[in-house]
């Protein structure tokens, strides 16, 4: 009888459960203490346009990292119950393409805030003692979340690889949908979780002092989906690729 991994493991299983029940608690801290806490320390985002006014808690939920976080928390959690003896979220949670379009999400988070977001912030983020758990809770789900989720990418849960393309075109769905439920909404309601899903926005970052004009802003918005789903497809394909060949490995040493 083979030794099962360290990842298989019910103590594993345990470490996940509990990983998963803290992205969940502040998240919802996060959610819960906007207006008193977080609310006065935006205005220099909201004057810079970083953010639009009438952001609330619960609009914390409408942005990319938090989902992503949240589909991270809830994957951790259904992944414990399956190590503790479910058949069915162990079966659920061990499909690979729906790991690979989890890891991809939050990988992309991190990558965005580490490569883009970041250097922005250290230059103004406030970093005040009165929000000190608030930064806490920021980087718990920009930076150790993605991190070691990616790691977990590392360790295949099965040695069957993956069909690199349709498994990326997969991935593409959510981020996709994403994206037209952010822009239309945004419409709506006027409030766009991130500039670049308003074509005005965009529009005035590039050309400041040119008017708005309608089709060239809603075609350059067409354009930055496209280079973001490019942006995604490639990393689902990387993702794919790196199973693929650890599990080429472990297959010859079986």
């Amino acid at each position: 009888m083979k030794e099962k991994r360290f990842y298989e493991t019910k103590g594993f299983g345990a470490a996940a459960l509990v990983f998963g029940l803290i992205g969940l608690l502040l998240l919802a801290h996060h959610v819960v203490s906007y207006e008193n806490i977080l609310r006065p320390y935006m205005d220099y985002l909201i004057e810079n346009k970083v953010i639009t006014n009438n952001i609330s808690g619960p609009t914390f939920l409408y942005f990319f990292t938090n989902q992503s976080n949240v589909f991270v928390d809830l994957y951790l959690i259904l992944f414990a119950f399956g190590l503790f003896g479910s058949r069915r979220l162990y079966a659920f949670t061990h499909n690979e393409t729906l790991r690979c379009a989890v890891t991809l999400n939050i990988l992309v988070t991190g990558v965005i805030y580490c490569a883009v977001l970041l250097p922005f912030a250290s230059g103004g983020f406030p970093m005040e003692k009165s929000i000190w758990f608030s930064n806490v809770v920021n980087t718990w789900a920009h930076v150790i979340v993605p991190v070691c989720f990616t790691a977990f990418w590392f360790f295949p849960l099965t040695a069957k690889p993956l069909p690199v393309i349709k498994t990326a075109l997969k991935c593409l769905i959510y981020p996709l949908a994403y994206f037209f439920f952010s822009v239309i909404r945004g419409a709506i309601v006027d409030f766009y979780p991130y500039p670049f899903l308003s074509s005005h926005q965009l529009w005035e970052t590039l050309f400041r002092n040119k008017p708005y004009a309608a089709v060239p802003g809603i075609l350059l918005l067409i354009a930055v989906i496209i280079l973001f789903s490019g942006i995604f497809f490639g990393l689902a394909c990387a993702l794919c690729a790196v199973h693929n060949k650890i599990c080429k490995k472990r297959n010859l040493s079986d």
